[in-house]
């Protein structure tokens, strides 16, 4: 028997992840009749992380159909190429250390082989370049310029990649007004009680003023109290903490200084790391550490003497756990956001989890909200994507030799996940890296913090030495000199950005 298809969806809880979400099921769904409300409770403040991201945000705009300038401009956002790690390692003079984790290519195959091992073994050589300095964002980055390519002209900067930073308050404003433009229904109200079906199903959420609200299908976006997925529904949590110890956040925001850097700074210092995140009218500051081996009033001292521009905003003080839920879609109910799990902002992934939930829903969306196969393929690969992130943000951690703290001491006889303890592996051998398709970061994110951490592997692939090393080396001469040549062409990020927020939409 066919099933109909379901009528209406209850998001509870706005912020940037429900809001993220009623677009994109308004979007999809908007010519169906289906009927979408989005219940927001005025006693609940939204947390507001996630002020960078990843370069597929831009996919998700395009996908909805918004345009880029004008969300650029609506937001007060800033041109991301990447992230620059800073004193993540220790050095053998005591000096300072930084590295790019940059968006997009590094580098083209040669003679049909991978970029990466034909530089191995250059740097086996001698090459004294980074990976990294064949990157066409890092080099931009590298000079705070910016530029996005014309895919209809090709050049030797088309490979780059980019995302965004952002207002994370003034997304949500934007997408809850872009939603309910598509007919998304917005209720005020604090959800007082969640009403469970004999069968195990949400019904209806029970509302303080004594309504209740009904729908087939709830989407819990309530935070890290996870009201629907947790407390109606008694899902578990699977706490990561071994693996990554840090649980507390500090954040203040601060005047902007003289440059608009397009990128985020990770900052590694004694007890844990801080970022900057430089916005068009300000610029986002905060220190993630780990109370065990540091308090708070210890981690906002540190934060407030480290920013160079003035505050702007008392600190504010963040607590969480690490992990995840033990299911992310349980009976008619799928968890998105900080009710789904938490991984630290390292490498700003809290936005994409959102969107990637949102998109893996959306493409599994079911007939009948306890179609029990959907619900597990969803939950399947949703742990895939915590899984690879944890990983990449621990690979920061357990490659670094930092010996100033206890904090970074008790790094050397922690646990890893096997996963990555594999993948490190089979990289120390001969460079090569676990294929994995469903990982947010491919290869190239890869080796560049592999080669920035000073990680490098035992020898290189045996192919490449069937290429003619001095053409090899010529070629990537050729590469970096001409990376050089295009981004002294191009504009300072913050003249770019003026020209893209004022170009006609």
């Amino acid at each position: 028997m066919r099933h109909a298809a379901i009528q209406s969806f209850v998001i509870v809880g706005g912020g940037t992840a429900g809001w993220m979400t009623a677009a994109l099921l308004a979007r999809v769904l908007g010519k169906t009749g289906v009927k979408i409300t989005l219940l927001e409770s005025p006693e609940v403040d939204s947390v507001g992380v996630g002020e960078a991201t990843v370069p597929s945000f831009v996919d998700f705009i395009q996908i909805l159909g918004i345009s880029e300038a004008d969300f650029v401009r609506q937001t007060g956002a800033t041109f991301k190429l990447g992230i620059k790690f800073r004193n993540w390692q220790k050095t053998a003079d005591g000096g300072s250390h930084e590295y790019w984790h940059p968006f997009g290519n590094v580098g083209a195959k040669i003679d049909g082989q991978p970029f990466f091992q034909q530089w191995l073994r250059s740097h086996f050589n001698g090459n004294p370049h980074c990976y990294t300095d064949y990157s066409p964002s890092a080099a931009m980055g590298d000079v705070g310029k910016f530029y996005i390519p014309d895919p209809r002209k090709p050049n030797n900067l088309t490979r780059m990649g980019y995302a965004l930073h952002f207002d994370a308050a003034r997304v949500a404003q934007y997408l809850a007004n872009f939603s309910k433009g598509l007919g998304v229904q917005h209720v005020l109200g604090h959800a007082e009680n969640i009403l469970v079906d004999s069968d195990g199903a949400i019904s209806a959420i029970c509302l303080k003023n004594g309504e209740q609200l009904a729908g087939a299908f709830f989407i819990d976006c309530t935070g890290a109290r996870s009201l629907l997925l947790e407390g109606a529904l008694g899902v578990g949590y699977c706490d990561w903490r071994h693996w990554l110890p840090v649980d507390s956040a500090v954040v203040v925001q601060s005047e902007n200084g003289p440059e608009l850097p397009p990128y985020t700074e990770s900052i590694a210092h004694a007890h844990g790391w801080r970022w900057s995140i430089p916005l068009q009218e300000r610029t986002g500051n905060g220190s993630v550490f780990c109370r065990e081996y540091c308090s708070a009033q210890q981690a906002e001292r540190q934060l407030l003497g480290s920013i160079p521009g003035k505050p702007l905003s008392e600190p504010r003080h963040l607590g969480f756990k690490t992990g995840k839920r033990e299911k992310m879609w349980h009976r008619n109910c799928i968890a998105i956001g900080l009710s789904s799990g938490f991984l630290e902002p390292l490498e700003s992934t809290s936005i994409y989890l959102i969107m990637r939930a949102a998109l893996t829903f959306v493409g599994l969306l079911p007939r009948h909200p306890l179609c029990a196969q959907s619900c597990r393929e969803f939950n399947r690969l949703m742990d895939l994507e915590y899984e690879n992130i944890r990983d990449f943000i621990v690979l920061h951690y357990c490659t670094s030799r930092r010996d100033d703290s206890d904090f970074w001491r008790s790094w050397r006889n922690r646990e890893i996940p096997s996963s990555l303890r594999e993948k490190l592996s089979l990289y120390q051998r001969e460079g090569r890296l676990i294929r994995n398709d469903l990982d947010l970061f491919g290869s190239d994110s890869w080796h560049a913090v592999l080669t920035g951490m000073g990680v490098f592997p035992e020898s290189y692939c045996p192919l490449v030495d069937a290429s003619d090393s001095r053409k090899v080396e010529q070629l990537l001469n050729n590469v970096r000199g001409s990376l050089q040549h295009s981004v002294n062409q191009l504009l300072p990020h913050r003249e770019y950005l003026n020209r893209f927020c004022s170009a006609t939409s």
